[in-house]
């Protein structure tokens, strides 16, 4: 009972992260010859009894700043950066993503495993929404 208050804490600024600001988008896309770069890399993954899931991972330079997005059975889900003894662990109200090494895992906050040993199949990247210029 002593671990909710830390819990909620945690969860009160995830509102704050649910959508990507433009500005951040734009920054990430930019490049000195002017063309865009990514800011999402898509990952697939092939996971245990033939789950698949694709995971979609900011650039480095804003991993902690934007969430990652997360295509699970036909629905997208934004999950941020959270803390971890071990591996890199993303956390959402309904859903925890777990790299530890080349394997991951997908869980409910409840601790349900939803898809286990997940191994990534390919990476491509997602090119930069542009922003049009300020007037």
């Amino acid at each position: 009972m002593k671990l909710l208050p830390v819990l909620l804490a945690c969860l009160l600024p995830l509102p704050l992260l649910a959508e990507p600001q433009p500005l951040l988008l734009e920054k990430a896309g930019e490049a000195v010859s002017g063309e865009a770069v990514p800011a999402m890399q898509r990952v697939d993954y092939q996971c245990a009894a033939h789950r698949l899931l694709s995971v979609e991972y900011p650039q480095p330079e804003v991993a902690d700043v934007l969430p990652i997005r997360i295509l699970w059975q036909g629905q997208h889900y934004r999950l941020v950066r959270v803390s971890s003894a071990s591996g890199v662990r993303y956390a959402s109200q309904l859903l925890v993503w777990w790299n530890k090494g080349e394997q991951s895992v997908l869980l409910t906050r409840g601790g349900r495993t939803l898809a286990r040993d997940c191994q990534p199949l390919a990476a491509a990247p997602i090119p930069a929404v542009p922003t049009p210029p300020a007037p």
